[in-house]
């Protein structure tokens, strides 16, 4: 006696799941968005949105050494924290734009905290940034560019964030 046969079917895919490095890198983008929201909530619960705002404004306002290396230094933040925020609102849409604007945004990044770096040293150096400069600079940089690369290699040829956002929203 045989056994009937039935035609195989291919097996459905299996869903894509947040996991592995994509999950680390999605967690700590949660983390770096959270921060500054939980600080700048903080602000305003102890001294009401009137005096957050003045505080904020004061502290930024002035042409004093102190304000200008605050400012240089809240640059690199702001894009940062506008990169984790895309990143995780891209990741919960599972949308395939991640795989192109996230890298992308790091770079950015990564150009701002070179630039920032640099004029924060030429800001409190006596006599602007010279050679020394650069050298106590390069390492941190060169990390920097090697970390944001190798993102820009895991979004672009990686089988995990391929795999997820690919099977998204299509935005």
């Amino acid at each position: 006696m045989t056994v009937p046969t039935t035609p195989h079917r291919p097996a459905a895919p299996a869903p894509a799941r947040l996991g592995g490095p994509l999950a680390i890198i999605f967690w700590c983008a949660c983390g770096i968005t959270a921060l500054p929201l939980a600080g700048l909530f903080s602000l305003v619960a102890g001294l009401g949105v009137g005096g957050a705002k003045a505080v904020l404004f004061d502290s930024f306002a002035g042409a004093g050494l102190p304000q200008q290396v605050l400012r240089l230094g809240l640059v690199p933040q702001v894009i940062l924290f506008v990169w984790a925020a895309s990143l995780v609102l891209l990741t919960v849409m599972k949308a395939r734009a991640a795989l192109s604007l996230s890298p992308w945004l790091l770079i950015v990044w990564v150009i701002a905290s070179t630039y920032s770096q640099f004029a924060i040293r030429d800001a409190i150096s006596p006599d602007g940034a010279d050679l020394s400069a650069f050298a106590a600079l390069m390492p941190g940089l060169l990390a920097q560019a090697g970390l944001a690369a190798a993102f820009f290699g895991y979004f672009k040829e990686g089988q995990r964030p391929q795999a997820y956002y690919t099977r998204g929203s299509g935005l």
